[in-house]
């Protein structure tokens, strides 16, 4: 998919998106709703599904304020793509195989190939997948970063992450150059999780269950989706800590406790039981609150901020 196409289906689902990242901070405006089970009929409340959620969002900012943090959107995804690719290119058109290596790769496609050979070989392309993708995420999270910032300034009705500009002195002045990098770790270990796991899952199924070669184009895609769902909590984590601490009301006390890091967030989000956390778009059962919310620490300073 090229670039502007990429851009455009990025614009088109963000106002999706948008609202997603809301409900991972745990923002809920709207007022649950009691409803029935489909299979039981058992009387339960569920907050308002996305649908709602966006014309929520549209009533208090309009159309155009469904677009908040788009910009940052389009240039994290556009850079992380491109460093990850170039990375990916440059290692293949400077690698350099042996005839040893060679007659490994013949063995792959045959029916007795060796372990030790093709263990290798998915070890060595994986390797190259992981370290394209972590430098494409590495070089493009602070615009992640202000793009979650710029999203949860609706809960606080904030203006300090309006432009790029203003966002990337914001967190200079406010957490220092580490603030560029906030959530990062979790995100780094779900990729590589999700990258490792996919890749095998798609080669074993690749090679004992699917024999249609068109069929076989699409097993990564679909198992990417599978281990999407096991690595979630790594993407909640992220979006969490990329916002906790900053200033912002979304990531503020009582809003949000103030963790010491990212473990301390999972940790606490696994002990309420959110790690699935605006996970699902359309059915989200309904959680009270907690009377009191646990103040996991005092306002940091500068210092204390610095690894999240």
């Amino acid at each position: 998919m090229g670039v502007r196409a990429a851009c455009v289906i990025t614009a088109l689902l963000h106002p999706f998106g948008y609202a997603k990242v809301l409900m991972k901070v745990g923002h809920e405006p709207l007022a649950p709703e009691s409803t029935t089970t489909f299979l039981f009929r058992k009387d339960v409340y569920v907050y308002p599904n996305i649908f709602k959620y966006l014309g929520h969002i549209k009533k208090l900012d309009g159309f155009t304020g469904l677009y908040r943090g788009v910009v940052p959107r389009i240039l994290a995804g556009t850079i992380g793509n491109l460093v990850q690719y170039n990375i990916q290119d440059r290692i293949k058109l400077h690698e350099k195989k042996p005839k040893k290596w060679k007659d490994e790769l013949s063995i792959l496609d045959g029916d007795d190939e060796e372990f030790v050979p093709r263990l290798k070989q998915f070890a060595k392309e994986t390797s190259e997948d992981t370290l394209g993708r972590c430098c494409g995420v590495i070089v493009s999270h602070l615009f992640h970063v202000i793009m979650i910032r710029s999203m949860v300034q609706f809960i606080g009705r904030e203006t300090q992450y309006n432009s790029i500009w203003s966002s990337t002195k914001e967190i200079y002045n406010h957490d220092g150059i580490l603030g560029f990098f906030s959530g990062l770790v979790p995100r780094l270990i779900g990729e590589i999780i999700a990258i490792w796991v996919t890749s095998f899952l798609a080669k074993v199924i690749n090679k004992y269950l699917i024999q249609e070669n068109d069929l076989k184009s699409y097993t990564g895609a679909a198992c990417g989706l599978v281990v999407s769902h096991f690595t979630y909590h790594f993407t909640l984590v992220t979006n969490v800590m990329a916002v906790n601490g900053s200033g912002l009301a979304a990531g503020s006390y009582p809003n949000m406790p103030l963790y010491n890091n990212w473990w301390d967030c999972m940790r606490y989000l696994s002990s309420e039981g959110d790690l699935k956390r605006g996970a699902n778009a359309f059915w989200r059962m309904y959680k009270p609150k907690p009377t009191v919310l646990t103040k996991m620490r005092p306002k940091p300073t500068v210092l204390s901020r610095k690894v999240k």
